[in-house]
């Protein structure tokens, strides 16, 4: 029904964009990812996708094509839903989920909030036939580097809600992460030492 929405970032929640266009606002559910690369007083397009329930209509947007489309994806497979879709899509870019699925890196993916070991299987099961033809070696790479930016970015922004300053999340975070954690334990360990 709605392609895009172009407007003026008005508003940013956690995992909410509210976009203003022609006099009404529209709050669209979207990714850490295309959060964190809009500015709030900004002009942006949102690539949408309109989720109609029994009792709502939930509209679903990304800054990109390329993740729109994984949302997509990532909906259709049985049992993963919107949020889930939103928190895979949170931990990991358009780029990383492929190299995920094309190496069957489920770990990756169960780091998502809400997304366990069976659903992470599930993802890869479904989606591993539209991600064959990758060259992954050069996005393995790169994704390593941009994945532990991208949790702790969330771990602080998590924190940040609770009511803490950046500066004291940021430094707690970095006190208490060890690779391969999930975003549950970087806050466990971080609300233990705040």
């Amino acid at each position: 029904m709605y392609e895009y929405i172009s407007g003026k970032a008005v508003a940013k929640e956690e995992y909410k964009i509210i976009v203003e266009n022609h006099g009404i606002g529209y709050g669209i559910n979207t990714s850490f990812n295309s959060l964190s690369e809009i500015t709030v007083g900004e002009a942006v397009t949102i690539y949408t996708y309109l989720h109609v329930k029994e009792d709502a209509f939930l509209l679903y947007g990304f800054v990109t094509k390329e993740e729109l489309q994984l949302f997509k994806m990532l909906i259709s497979i049985s049992g993963v839903g919107p949020k889930a879709s939103l928190s895979v899509l949170s931990v990991l870019k358009a780029d990383e989920l492929a190299v995920a699925i094309a190496t069957n890196d489920d770990k990756k993916i169960a780091k998502a909030n809400g997304v366990g070991k069976k659903t992470a299987e599930r993802i890869i099961l479904e989606l591993k036939d539209k991600f064959k033809s990758l060259d992954i070696n050069k996005l393995e790479q790169e994704s390593e580097i941009i994945f532990d930016k991208v949790i702790l970015e969330e771990a602080e922004m998590a924190l940040m809600v609770l009511g803490f300053k950046s500066s004291d999340a940021k430094k707690v975070i970095m006190n208490v992460y060890q690779e391969n954690d999930r975003i549950e334990d970087i806050l466990r360990k971080a609300l233990m030492k705040l």
